[in-house]
């Protein structure tokens, strides 16, 4: 499973270089579904070649790795359409175009409300039935697409979390296009200036980073590791971007104590609780 995590950031990696390939829209797009692509076949050789020890973590894997590579395939291809679509059209249409693809997604999302109500809420009475390779129904939606028919490969609801993570990540992408269209001509308002400082060591900020990251708390997981790491680099007025993978793996070549300074944040967050309950103590 470390494996599949190493080719999940080195994904997030390439996705990050996406506006250095080319100024053209179109053209990073389509960088993107590439390395989606590419992130998938190594995924599927793993796979292929060395198999689950047991079968919780071939749940874990078609419930929440695989829909963390397949969901942005998906999420990048909508967009590529999208993005497509809009060019020749007024910004009058484009409002009216962003709305129906937002209809478009309501309805899906409701047509498989229990499905969506299983993801969000994380149950798992019934994983043994989505995330195991040994349902052959194969969804309508995706019969024409052979890559992911791979009986080796593909779990029926691997497919239908990747879908529902993506719309929602293409959700966001429209209000955001929808609120850009409704400013154009407005007067912006004041940029927000942060006054606070990371004033630790940089790797003591990129081990809450990848906590964070790993735990899905952000988006429900659908951000990239640099994405986090600007947003809260921004807050803290520290740069980690450049070094944030380089960070990564000196953690996990720590010999003991490999998330150090998180264990000496849940010691003093602790010892403080200890300390407070023991002076209110009647």
């Amino acid at each position: 499973m470390e494996a599949c995590c190493e080719i999940i950031l080195d994904l997030e990696n390439d996705l990050s270089r996406m506006k250095d390939v080319s100024e053209s829209v179109p053209e990073q797009l389509e960088y993107a579904v590439g390395q989606c692509k590419v992130a998938l076949d190594r995924m599927r050789k793993l796979v292929v070649s060395e198999g689950f020890p047991d079968q919780k973590l071939e749940i874990y894997f078609f419930k929440k790795i695989k829909p963390a590579v397949y969901s942005k395939l998906l999420y990048y291809r909508a967009v590529f359409e999208i993005e497509s679509n809009r060019n020749e059209i007024d910004i009058k249409g484009q409002k009216k175009y962003f709305q129906q693809q937002m209809d478009k997604i309501k309805e899906y999302m409701d047509k498989h409300q229990p499905k969506v109500q299983y993801y969000k809420c994380n149950f798992k009475h019934l994983d043994e039935k989505y995330f195991v390779r040994e349902n052959n129904e194969i969804p309508m939606e995706i019969r024409g697409d052979q890559h992911l028919l791979d009986e080796d490969f593909f779990t029926w609801h691997d497919h239908t979390f990747s879908t529902i993570r993506s719309n929602e990540m293409l959700m966001d992408y429209l209000r955001k296009e929808m609120e850009h269209l409704e400013s154009s001509g407005k007067e912006t308002t004041e940029i927000f200036k942060s006054t606070l400082r990371w004033t630790g060591n940089k790797i003591d900020f990129a081990e809450i980073l990848y906590s964070i990251h790993f735990s899905n708390a952000v988006n429900d997981g659908n951000t990239t590791i640099k994405e986090l790491a600007e947003a809260m680099g921004y807050i803290f007025n520290v740069d980690v971007t450049k070094d944030i993978y380089k960070f990564y793996i000196e953690i996990k070549q720590r010999k003991v104590e490999k998330a150090k300074f998180l264990d000496h944040l849940k010691a003093i967050l602790k010892r403080r609780i200890d300390e407070d309950d023991k002076f209110q103590t009647p």
